[in-house]
């Protein structure tokens, strides 16, 4: 008779409570682990009470998935509105850019085109940044190979002429970049390039070089620039810039201030090298492109 009893209450608190609160304690479960499909809870023949707070799971549920609909598309038309202020400034400094060849071309001072020059490879590397923005997804972080890629390619054809060519090595990592240190690095590696070109003198094949690396520390939370040309034997890499005496070297100084690195320069026999270290900033992981995000891009 006890034993009886026994397997009565048993299943009458199975049948009634233990089986609805397993239901309700696996959806909880589940919807906390990130499971945001929620399907009908099914509460037939369950305690009022038990029935009440699934009611208020159900609509607590609803509400945090209707409040994260919200945010996330927030978000989006930030993010959507931010990557069009990029693209609209780099539209314009790609304007300011032409307007510089413009009356480079008028100039009849080689001084004079040479200083215009000079203005029109920062400005086209703080274009080229604004790009990178734009076409990132999240507008978070810069890959400075593709950002120092781009600005090379830039410096290079700019710098090109008849009879005048270089030979170009590239090692550029794939490190990610915030925007607080990509728009200096930018523009130091615009002045450190313009002066190798200068500088870079034929070598025993009777063509200058250039050597362009970019390098991540090695798990240090560094990275280092370094920018190598040819020099003539038994010369010195002091000549002054051709601008204003000493210009290129003190905005060098300063954009490496902007990281917070050093700058180290090395004069051998037969070449210079320029070398900034400085500390990454932590950067959030590169969000995933998809397929939202692609008719953005496209313009």
């Amino acid at each position: 008779m006890w034993a009886g009893s026994l397997v009565v209450a048993w299943w009458a608190a199975e049948r009634l409570v233990t089986r609805h609160m397993r239901t309700l304690v696996r959806a909880i479960g589940e919807f906390a682990s990130g499971h945001r499909s929620v399907a009908p809870l099914e509460m037939e023949g369950a305690p009022r009470e038990i029935v009440e707070v699934a009611r208020a799971f159900r609509r607590m549920t609803d509400t945090i998935l209707h409040d994260e609909a919200e945010l996330e598309n927030t978000l989006h038309q930030k993010e959507v509105l931010l990557r069009e202020v990029h693209h609209r400034v780099k539209n314009n400094l790609q304007l300011i850019a032409s307007i510089m060849n413009m009356q480079m071309r008028r100039a009849r001072s080689p001084e004079t085109r040479i200083l215009m020059q000079g203005l029109q490879e920062r400005v086209m590397s703080l274009a080229t940044v604004h790009k990178e923005l734009y076409q990132t997804s999240g507008q978070t972080d810069v890959r400075a190979d593709e950002l120092l890629g781009d600005i090379t390619r830039q410096i290079l054809a700019m710098a090109a002429g008849p009879g005048r060519s270089f030979r170009v090595e590239t090692e550029f990592a794939p490190v990610h970049l915030v925007p607080e240190q990509a728009v200096p690095l930018a523009l130091l590696h615009t002045e450190a390039m313009t002066n190798a070109i200068k500088h870079a003198a034929p070598d025993a094949g009777g063509t200058p070089w250039l050597r362009l690396v970019f390098r991540e520390g090695g798990g240090s939370g560094e990275a280092e620039l370094e920018i190598a040309n040819s020099a003539a034997a038994g010369t010195e890499e002091t000549a002054p810039d051709a601008e204003v005496p000493g210009l290129g070297r003190q905005l060098i100084a300063a954009f490496a201030a902007q990281l917070g690195g050093t700058v180290a320069e090395e004069a051998g026999p037969d070449r210079h090298t320029l070398r900034v270290r400085f500390a990454l900033l932590p950067v959030r992981e590169r969000q995933r492109r998809d397929a939202r995000s692609a008719p953005d891009r496209a313009a």
